[in-house]
C-alpha cells in the first residue's frame, strides 16, 4: 500500500467515566426463544462505575487441594447479591465468565453455575465449555419431565451434573440416576442425615460434596463418612474478584435481539447491527474463544458468525441484553471506537486490504480502554488472525498501516498525514475526507442508537 508509519504512533486513550443500570432478559420456557422484560436494578442508579464482581469459592478434595471453585455473582464488593432473581444471578456469572475467561477464572479447574429451570430448559449453560462448567440443579427445581429431558440433554453433551442442598425427597430421587455428585448442607442436616446419604450415595456411584462446613469437626466427620469434596468457611470465605464491563446503547442490543430471533434472519442484516456496536463485536468475538471453539483465528464479523447457527446466537444474544441493555456508555470513547473502525474501513476499500478485517482493527483499539485492562490480556481472549494482533500492538503492517493513519487524523497530526500522502497512492484531502466522513457516520449511528 506504500504507507509508511512509526510503529512507534502511540495510540490515544479516553477512560469511562459515567455509568448505567442494569436489565434482564428472562428465559421462556421453550429451548431457543427469549422474551425480553425489564427487572429491578441490582445496583443504584447513580453508580459512576462499570466494574462487574463475582464471587468465587473452593471446592477442595480429601487432601485439602482445590478440586474446582463455585461462582456466585455479586452486586459490589460486599459479599451478597442485591437481587431475589436466581436467573439474573446466573446470567450475570455466566456473562462474566464470557469476559473473563472461565480457564483464568478458576485457575483452569471446573466452575460449578447455580442452575434455575430456565437457564436448564433454555440450554444456557452451554454458553460455557463442558470441560469448564459443572451445571448446579438448585433444591427448588421441580423435577418434571421438561427439567428431567434438559439434563439428559446436556448430559449427553458431556456437563457433570450436581444437586444443591440435596435431601432424598420423591423430587431430588427423579433427578439421581442423571447427576454426578450431589451436595449436602452440614448446617442444615443432621449427623445422621449425612451419614446416611453418604451410604445411599456411595452405592449409586455419586461423588459427595459437604458444602457450609464450618469447623474442623465438620471437616473430619465429613472425612470419616466418605465425602469426597468439601467446601465452606472453615477452608475460605468467597473471595470477590473484578472487572471492568464494556458500555453499550440498548437500542442496538433490543435490535439485534429482534433480528437473531426471527424465524429466517438476514445475515448481512445481523452483521450490520453488530458492526453498529463495538461492545457487540467484543462480546461475540469473545463468545467465540470461550465457547470451545479454541484458537480458530476469525477473520470478520461475518465470519464469526458464519461459526454459529441460529440457535447459538439466539443463546449468545440473551446474555448480552440480559446484562447490558439499560447499561449507558462514556460517547467520546464509543464515537472514537466508531471512528476509527469507519476511517479503516474505507482506506481499506481504497488500498485493496480486508475491510471487514480494518473495521475490526478499529474497533478493538480502544477495547483497553474500554474495559481498563491492558490490551496484551485483551487480546489473548480474542480469537483474532495473527495479522490483526501485530496491528493492534503496532506492527507496520498493512492492517498496522491503517490504524496509524486512523490515529493520526483523529489526533489531528497535520504534518504527519502531509508526509504519509506525500508516500502513498492516497492523497491528503482523500484521507481527509474519509475521516470526515466517518466522523459525520459515527454521529449518526450514536444518535440513531440514542434516540
Amino acid at each position: 500500500m506504500g504507507l509508511r508509519l512509526s510503529p512507534r504512533l502511540q495510540l490515544n486513550r479516553l477512560w469511562p467515566g459515567s455509568g448505567g443500570n442494569y436489565g434482564f432478559v428472562s428465559a421462556s420456557t421453550q429451548p431457543g426463544t427469549v422474551v425480553a422484560s425489564l427487572m429491578p436494578n441490582l445496583i443504584n442508579a447513580e453508580s459512576k462505575s462499570y466494574t462487574r464482581y463475582i464471587a468465587r469459592q473452593p471446592i477442595l478434595n480429601r487432601e485439602q487441594d482445590t478440586h474446582a471453585y463455585e461462582l456466585l455473582f455479586r452486586s459490589g464488593t460486599d459479599n451478597f447479591f442485591l437481587c431475589d432473581d436466581p436467573d439474573a444471578a446466573t446470567h450475570h456469572t455466566i456473562d462474566f465468565s464470557l469476559l473473563f475467561g472461565t480457564s483464568a477464572l478458576t485457575g483452569g479447574r471446573p466452575a460449578f453455575i447455580n442452575c434455575t429451570r430456565n437457564i436448564l430448559l433454555n440450554d444456557i449453560i452451554t454458553l460455557l465449555p463442558r470441560d469448564r462448567a459443572v451445571i448446579e440443579v438448585l433444591e427448588d427445581v421441580i423435577a418434571d419431565e421438561e427439567v428431567i429431558a434438559a439434563c439428559e440433554r446436556l448430559r449427553r453433551s458431556g456437563y457433570l451434573i450436581a444437586l444443591d442442598d440435596y435431601v432424598p425427597t420423591p423430587n431430588t430421587m427423579r433427578l439421581l440416576p442423571l447427576v454426578d455428585m450431589v451436595k449436602v448442607d452440614f448446617l442444615a442436616t443432621s449427623t445422621t442425615r449425612q451419614a446416611s446419604i453418604a451410604a445411599d450415595m456411595r452405592r449409586r456411584g455419586i461423588k459427595l460434596v459437604a458444602e457450609k462446613v464450618e469447623t474442623r469437626d465438620h471437616f473430619q466427620l465429613a472425612l470419616c463418612l466418605g465425602y469426597n469434596y468439601f467446601q465452606g468457611y472453615f477452608f475460605c470465605r468467597p473471595q470477590t474478584l473484578t472487572m471492568q464491563d464494556i458500555p453499550c446503547a440498548k437500542l442496538s442490543y433490543i435490535h439485534v435481539l429482534n433480528i437473531a430471533n426471527r424465524d429466517a434472519y438476514d445475515v448481512d442484516e445481523l452483521e450490520r447491527a453488530i458492526l453498529r456496536e463495538p461492545s457487540l463485536c467484543y462480546r461475540l468475538l469473545r463468545y467465540l474463544n470461550s465457547a470451545a471453539f479454541g484458537l480458530f483465528p476469525v477473520r470478520s464479523i461475518r465470519h464469526a458468525l458464519s461459526l454459529l447457527g441460529q440457535r447459538e446466537i439466539r443463546k449468545w444474544v440473551s446474555i448480552v441484553v440480559a446484562i447490558s441493555i439499560s447499561r449507558d456508555r462514556p460517547a467520546e470513547l464509543i464515537s472514537n471506537a466508531l471512528t476509527r473502525a469507519r476511517s479503516c474501513e474505507a482506506l481499506a476499500s481504497l488500498c485493496g486490504a480486508d475491510a471487514s478485517a480494518a473495521f475490526m482493527i478499529g474497533i478493538v483499539s480502544l477495547m483497553d480502554a474500554i474495559l481498563d485492562r491492558p490490551l496484551d490480556l485483551v487480546l489473548a481472549q480474542l480469537p483474532l488472525s495473527a495479522e490483526c494482533k501485530e496491528a493492534l500492538r503496532g506492527a507496520d503492517n498493512r492492517l498496522g498501516k491503517l490504524l496509524q493513519l486512523a490515529v493520526c487524523c483523529e489526533r489531528g497530526g497535520w504534518e504527519e498525514l502531509r508526509g504519509i500522502a506525500a508516500t502513498s497512492a492516497l492523497s491528503e484531502q482523500t484521507i481527509w475526507e474519509i475521516h470526515r466522513e466517518a466522523c459525520l457516520w459515527t454521529e449518526q449511528v450514536l444518535k440513531e442508537n440514542h434516540q
